[in-house]
């Protein structure tokens, strides 16, 4: 009896065996039946971070610059470890203790530069190296736009008494082999420069590194330099998924129409309009 109990285990285990590796085998077919697509290009070579003429589909669900969930880096740092200098911290905690009832976004003020990417309803990026200019263009919350110059021109000096502040600041790129690097500064302190309630001023300096690994992924990343808020530089980042269907599930695959400020019915349910 001990002897057949014991052929009996070894014969299941041996099926198990086998059902392992024929789900591994499967696994692995499929993976080689979709092959990732490989890095669309434009004609002079540069990587093309949009669109392919007569294509369909556009940028959208991201992570975040800190935590380490979904879409994040797993090298971003988490909440609790981001250098915030300590009245930083306190605001931070004060948004989150309010539900950032304080957000400009959700009063259709332009999104910071990265929290724009984080944004529902998604992006397009369109270069025009022929103009030496690069836009963003964001389909949801205000639906705004954003230009970057890759003309090599400097960025502009934070203490210059001409300088406009803006929801955007002033950017200007160039290429590292296949990574678009992005500059800005001369920000207001108006907007809320990334999701999660982060604090910065007038100070602040974003280094963005923009890649596209394969055709449906983009890589972003983030180097936040604002001796205003934090006590020392940090870096996070995330990836951007490409989307082959709109929001609502339809092939259209575009960016829809949507305005915040059109027909706005929230704002009077906003915390401390009560």
């Amino acid at each position: 009896m001990r002897n057949r109990a014991a052929i009996n285990s070894l014969l299941m285990l041996t099926s198990l065996l086998f059902l392992m590796m024929g789900t591994q085998l499967s696994a692995q077919g499929a993976e080689e039946s979709t092959p990732v697509r490989p890095t669309p290009r434009l004609a002079n070579g540069q990587v093309n971070l949009g669109l392919e003429p007569g294509q369909k589909g556009f940028w959208g669900s991201s992570g975040r610059i800190f935590d380490r969930r979904g879409r994040a880096h797993q090298s971003n740092l988490l909440e609790e470890e981001l250098p915030l200098q300590p009245w930083a911290r306190a605001l931070l905690e004060y948004r989150k203790e309010n539900n950032q009832k304080d957000d400009p976004h959700a009063r259709c003020l332009p999104g910071g530069i990265t929290r724009q990417i984080q944004t529902v309803n998604g992006f397009e990026i369109l270069q025009h190296p022929e103009l030496n200019r690069i836009y963003l263009v964001f389909g949801g919350g205000p639906h705004t736009w954003r230009m970057i110059h890759t003309d090599g021109r400097p960025l502009p000096d934070i203490n210059d008494p001409d300088l406009i502040p803006t929801y955007l600041g002033y950017s200007t790129a160039h290429w590292e082999g296949d990574t678009l690097v992005v500059e800005t500064n001369g920000f207001n302190e108006k907007t809320w420069f990334a999701s999660g309630s982060l604090p910065s001023t007038r100070f602040l300096h974003l280094t963005e590194r923009i890649s596209r690994p394969d055709f449906e992924t983009l890589r972003y990343e983030l180097t936040v330099d604002d001796p205003g808020a934090y006590t020392e530089t940090w870096s996070g980042g995330f990836d951007v998924a490409w989307n082959w269907t709109g929001w609502d599930g339809s092939d259209l695959a575009e960016l829809h129409e949507y305005f915040c400020q059109d027909n706005e019915r929230d704002v009077q349910h906003f915390l401390g309009n009560e």
